[in-house]
């Protein structure tokens, strides 16, 4: 009786401890929850292993990867100490509730030794066909372009002015002061006296002929650019569709406002038609052929000595890295240039880009034309100096009037892409203009065809430039050059599909182009010319209703 009599006592006992034991638990988990529920600490009041206790009210935190438990600690310690979250430690022991960050062992990231990058094809070696492909990832690192906090390099007697520069870089982004500009440029005499860089704003052919025979006759390298109406159409003339012609020398800038001139014969004058014809006299810019197609089409000016700027920074840029496939003669934005290589952006504002350059220019548009034209010119001089720095230095660029492709050694041509992209539902077949061989035809019908009509190109590198200025553009390729080669060459539909190509598309394929690049990205046309133009081939209903859509979708001037 007795052992039971224990037993029994025993096992009361352990009932009630257990109980006690159970309450006790019960009224601590109950005094955390009454706490969490008065106390309303901070959200996301959570435990990481890596960052520690992190009070931020952002619940997917960047995940940081500190190298040691102690740089862990420290920046769990910095992210509560910015917040400034109120201490609880008065009322409950947080020992209880997380770990303490000191005695945990936190696990470091392993470091893999770093790897050599592939060693960059030589130039011998890209043109044999032997060259190491560079992966893609490396290749996408590589276009990544760090902008240098240093001045440009400065090869003409115009340099950049230090301060100027750093106070650029200081300015705020997007403010006035950030721009690169020609103001920011300096010419020191021998008795240090400093010489700004000065502009001619000429509106007349009188005043343009003086500056053109005292100023920029004797250069042997000249900026040039043109600014004109964004919704000119060519049968509004020269005045609309040439409305400013920008030169640049190293000391001058002359800004032609053709739009103002009182002339009727030879608006330009004899000097600056001698400039652009002269193939001694180089001009660079972006973009330059389809400038200069429009100096031949509405001043009969046949340019010469143009050099495009976006072949030689092609060659200077992916020469250096071995990156020759990437060689080729896709239109680089002049602001993309000029922002790698002379280290501070161009305003290109299109409240300014497309304001009326008929009428008398403001301040705001005499900076811009004027910025414009002497960046392609500094440009030019920096591109060339690191061009010859280069060990093989490869050649110049031909001049583009001549058509030629890119040299990377002299007398050896590279085979390059020059084309854009075109999407799927191109129509026409594209050749590549460094390949000595004619593409493969689509179908057996389909007659090998010469070199690209020199229209063609001018309308795609009009294209290029649209493109870059409007990032989002939705037009395809085929539909802008359609539209570009009827609107700015003046060519009909029936041969523009003939020369797209052979055998010719159809007249009504040419025309719902055009009318598509008009419909998305809202360009000028004119509606009576395209009906005249055309009602042989499509019936007034067809073409009435293709109109209708597209006015109810924008307005279309007519």
């Amino acid at each position: 009786m007795t052992s039971l009599g224990s037993s029994e006592a025993a096992g009361n006992a352990l009932r009630s401890t257990s109980k006690a034991l159970r309450a006790s638990l019960a009224l601590r988990c109950w005094t955390v929850r009454n706490h969490r529920m008065t106390a309303t600490p901070p959200k996301f009041q959570l435990w990481n292993p890596k960052r520690g206790i992190s009070f931020s009210p952002i619940a997917r935190s960047p995940n940081l990867a500190p190298e040691d438990a102690r740089a862990s600690n420290e920046a769990a310690a910095a992210t509560n100490d910015v917040h400034s979250v109120p201490s609880y430690s008065n009322e409950i022991d947080d020992s209880s509730l997380y770990p303490i960050l000191e005695g945990l062992s936190l696990s470091t990231p392993k470091h893999d030794a770093p790897k050599s990058d592939p060693v960059p094809p030589t130039a011998a070696e890209a043109v044999n066909g032997n060259a190491t492909a560079i992966p893609a990832e490396k290749k996408e690192a590589s276009s990544e372009t760090n902008i240098s906090d240093d001045p440009p390099v400065s090869v003409l007697p115009f340099k950049m002015v230090d301060d100027l520069f750093y106070a650029a870089k200081k300015a705020r982004p997007g403010s006035s002061d950030s721009f690169w500009s020609y103001t920011q440029y300096r010419e020191t005499a021998q008795d240090g006296t400093q010489q700004k860089v000065k502009v001619h704003y000429c509106r007349s052919r009188h005043t343009m002929e003086r500056v053109c025979q005292e100023y920029f006759m004797g250069e042997k390298v000249l900026g040039f650019d043109l600014e004109w109406s964004s919704e000119a159409m060519k049968w509004q003339g020269v005045k609309k569709n040439v409305s400013l012609i920008q030169l640049a020398s190293p000391s001058r800038i002359g800004l032609f406002h053709v739009a103002l001139f009182t002339e009727k014969d030879d608006l330009v004058g004899p000097s600056f038609r001698a400039i652009m014809e002269d193939p001694g006299i180089t001009k660079v810019g972006v973009c330059i052929k389809g400038d200069a197609t429009r100096l031949r089409n509405f001043l009969e000016i046949d340019s010469k000595g143009l050099l495009e700027l976006s072949h030689l920074y092609k060659l200077v840029k992916y020469c250096s890295k071995g990156q020759y496939s990437e060689i080729n003669k896709k239109l680089v934005p002049l602001a993309t240039q000029v922002e790698q290589y002379l280290h501070l952006p161009l305003f290109k504002g299109q409240d300014v880009r497309s304001s009326d350059w008929t009428k008398p220019l403001n301040m705001d548009q005499v900076i811009y034309a004027a910025s414009d034209a002497y960046a392609g010119l500094q440009l030019y001089a920096t591109l060339e100096h690191h061009r010859k720095q280069l060990d093989p230095c490869p050649p110049a660029p031909h001049h583009a009037e001549r058509n030629l492709p890119i040299r990377i050694i002299d007398d050896v041509v590279l085979a390059t892409n020059d084309d854009p992209v075109v999407d799927a539902t191109e129509e026409t077949d594209l050749e590549t203009r460094a390949t000595p061989t004619p593409p493969k035809s689509r179908s057996s019908s389909r007659t090998p065809r010469g070199p690209k009509d020199s229209r063609i190109e001018i309308a795609e590198d009009r294209v290029a430039c649209y493109r870059a200025a409007h990032p989002d553009c939705r037009a395809a390729l085929s539909r802008l050059r359609a539209y570009y080669m009827w609107h700015e060459q003046g060519l009909e539909p029936q041969l523009i599909a003939k020369l797209l190509r052979d055998p010719p598309l159809k007249t009504t394929t040419v025309v719902g182009y055009i009318l598509t690049a008009v419909q998305l990205e809202k360009l000028p046309m004119d509606t009576e010319r395209l009906r005249m133009e055309v009602r042989d081939q499509i019936s007034e209903r067809v073409l009435g209703a293709k109109l209708r859509a597209i006015t109810r979708a924008v307005e279309v001037p007519n």
